[in-house]
């Protein structure tokens, strides 16, 4: 079971607002939207039918939302009288969390649509209307829903719980994004010779997803390297010579683990640093330097080993797949696998996904670290990567996603493992095998997104759509 990185976006929670919105008639007569007669008609009688509801609402509240992905503010009730004015004292008991509050939740009992949509003009933030298991009214969520549509802002009308509990996971995985900060040491370009599918512009990403970045020469990254100090180096020894002891078996010399680990040390370091909680490096660009010939280390372990304490990193300088790992890694809550995506024969409709980057958590970050062993990247028996054996999950399915360079389109698709190519080999060679439903629709997608595609073990088909569609991006599903 793997320790998450307190600067980890899993640990990101949707903050939301619940709010119920109700009338309380000054006089005691029939109207509006009100029958009844006798003490049914008064203001106590009102009050208690308020008192109720606000208590069957915090107990759904309690009940049936996911608290995995959302904290819940406290409660609130707002009311307004019979001469529909909604004072600002009742207003502002609304707004008191809004500095903090990401969404808020309605439930209303009678012309709950006209408060919401006002609090949407006060806040322009998202608001949505609980599914009406026990309110009294039952058409306010599209009555508010058509006015903000209208106005190209985003309203709710969950029909139910499962609808709402999956917006909400959706709306988490888009936060998380919000709340990263990659770091990206560059070498002789911003886009990287190896990946030319990975964006096409970084503020364009930043627009999007309000994803920041924070950049140094690679050249720096060297420099802190090599100032680590003994109880630093003394860390990563610590560290190499656990991962030796805990694996299944290490096919290379155990020494040159610790180079990797330094590396690794002084990467999340420097990313403290920079106040980061992502990581992508031009390997190509890097390599060329031959400082990591020199020094006998590579990128692949600190990616491994990043990802499995849930901060999505990325080989090449890939900025797409930070992306793409950060959103499959908040979604399955495990870590992705990452790499080169290519269609083997599209009568079998076989595909294959490799790299170096395998984790222990690929199964989730609640469950025991995956038998792994560790494998040279280099002929010359340095550059620790780490393998698993994905034949031993013959049958189960993966769940892989890509973004196009625009930031447009997402491309989701879903296979079966059939195999693993190249376990125990060096180089950059480690595959897991599968089969898709339709190759040649896998390939037509794959032409708009590039060739690295993140993956996880499962199917969350549907909880990525859910993510593309509070993101505006159009879904390519093969």
């Amino acid at each position: 079971m793997s320790k998450i990185s307190e600067n980890s976006t899993l640990n990101v929670k949707l903050t939301v607002k619940p709010i119920l919105f109700t009338m309380y008639h000054i006089h005691a007569y029939m109207g509006p939207c009100r029958y009844g007669e006798g003490y049914a008609l008064t203001t106590e009688a009102d009050m208690e039918t308020t008192q109720k509801e606000f208590e069957i609402f915090k107990k759904e509240l309690a009940d049936d939302v996911d608290h995995s992905n959302v904290e819940l503010l406290e409660p609130v009730v707002v009311h307004w009288h019979e001469d529909f004015a909604l004072k600002e004292e009742e207003i502002a008991k609304a707004l008191a969390d809004d500095a903090k509050t990401d969404f808020y939740l309605i439930r209303g009992l009678r012309i709950s649509s006209y408060f919401a949509v006002e609090l949407s003009k006060r806040t322009n933030k998202p608001i949505g209307h609980t599914p009406n298991k026990s309110a009294i009214s039952k058409c306010d969520h599209v009555d508010m829903t058509a006015h903000l549509y209208a106005e190209g802002k985003p309203g709710y009308a969950f029909l139910d719980f499962e609808e709402m509990n999956r917006t909400f996971a959706a709306l988490r995985v888009k936060k998380a994004l919000a709340n990263t900060k990659v770091f990206f040491p560059l070498k002789s370009a911003m886009l990287t010779f190896g990946c030319q599918s990975s964006y096409l512009n970084l503020e364009d990403i930043t627009k999007k997803f309000n994803v920041r970045f924070a950049h140094v020469n690679s050249d720096e990254v060297f420099q802190w390297l090599d100032a680590l100090t003994d109880e630093e180096k003394a860390e990563a020894a610590k560290l190499a010579d656990q991962l030796a002891q805990e694996s299944q078996g290490v096919h290379m010399p155990a020494e040159y683990i610790r180079n990797d680990t330094e590396f690794y040390e002084t990467i999340k370091k420097m990313m403290k640093h920079y106040d980061c909680n992502a990581f992508t490096i031009p390997c190509f660009e890097v390599c060329a330097t031959r400082e990591l010939n020199r020094r006998r280390l590579t990128f692949c372990l600190t990616h491994t080993l990043l990802k499995d304490e849930g901060i999505a990193s990325a080989c090449a300088g890939d900025v797409g797949s930070v992306l793409s790992i950060t959103i499959l890694m908040n979604i399955a809550r495990k870590a992705p696998y990452m790499g080169n995506t290519m269609v083997l024969d599209k009568a079998t409709n076989q595909c294959r996904t490799l790299h170096d980057v395998a984790s222990a958590q690929m199964k989730g970050y609640d469950q025991p670290a995956l038998p792994t062993e560790f494998v040279s990247f280099t002929l010359d028996s340095w550059g620790t990567t780490m393998r698993y054996d994905f034949s031993k999950d013959n049958g189960q399915t993966l769940t892989m996603i890509n973004l196009s360079p625009d930031m447009k389109k997402i491309m989701v698709a879903k296979g079966t493992i059939n195999g693993c190519d190249d376990y125990l080999t060096p180089e950059c060679k480690h595959a897991v095998r599968y089969t898709v439903k339709d190759a040649v629709r896998f390939h037509e997608c794959q032409k708009f997104v590039g060739h690295h595609f993140a993956l996880v073990y499962g199917d969350y088909v549907d909880e990525v759509k859910a993510f593309a569609k509070e993101c505006d991006l159009e879904v390519l599903e093969a």
